[in-house]
């Protein structure tokens, strides 16, 4: 059993339908999207390029527990700078006319380096409590509570959607299509927040069911 890419398998299924769900909710105002036709490419290239950090994360934070140093032992500030060589690849993926990104890294760093050492900190909690017997589901339900799992994937997504958020306001594009992208990302980002509670919920439900569910008002 090769944990560690069940948990990156676990990230990339959850990522991809968060992404799903957002799309969905700002879709039904089809004349924002008619205006950008190639933002739905644009926002799934941005959730690969995080399946893909988040790949890297879950694997090193893997590497330093089977070697045996302490989570507090983590180099964040190397694993932010690993990171990068991501973004890289993914603006080089990109291929929109009139688009340009620069990634401010002043601007994102303190939520990456946070969603860096939430990440790490599950992996570590996850294998220090996990027998090769166990599958997934049991592990998490061993490791957290309901409500204390439900709080960590909201989290980690709201880490995301908040960098997700200002990544938007590195992007430039030439007239008109500036004041578009902005009320676009306006649209995500409201969408992405509302999305993230119900994903928590149902992803608890699934392992815990209705009874340790809270909804917090």
């Amino acid at each position: 059993m090769d944990k560690t890419d069940i948990l990156c398998q676990k990230d990339r299924t959850m990522m991809e339908e968060f992404s799903r769900l957002s799309l969905e909710r700002i879709k039904s105002d089809s004349r924002v999207l008619a205006s950008l036709p190639f933002f739905s490419s644009y926002f799934v290239a941005n959730v690969k390029k995080e399946v893909d950090k988040d790949r890297l994360i879950i694997e090193e934070a893997a590497q330093a527990f089977q070697a045996g140093r302490p989570v507090c032992d983590l180099d964040l500030e190397e694993m932010f700078e690993r990171t990068k060589s991501v973004d890289k690849q993914f603006i080089q993926s990109l291929r929109i006319p009139s688009f340009s990104l620069t990634v401010r890294y002043g601007d994102i760093a303190d939520i990456r380096i946070q969603r860096i050492w939430k990440l790490s900190r599950i992996v570590y909690d996850l294998l220090h409590q996990w027998p090769d017997t166990a599958s997934f589901s049991e592990v998490v339900r061993k490791v957290y509570t309901g409500q204390e799992f439900k709080d960590i994937i909201v989290e980690i997504l709201r880490l995301y959607n908040q960098e997700t958020h200002m990544l938007s306001h590195s992007i430039k594009l030439i007239p008109p299509f500036n004041r578009a992208m902005n009320s676009v990302a306006e649209m995500l980002f409201q969408a992405m927040e509302n999305v993230t509670e119900g994903m928590a919920d149902t992803y608890t439900v699934k392992l815990f069911g209705d009874k340790n569910v809270y909804v917090q008002t």
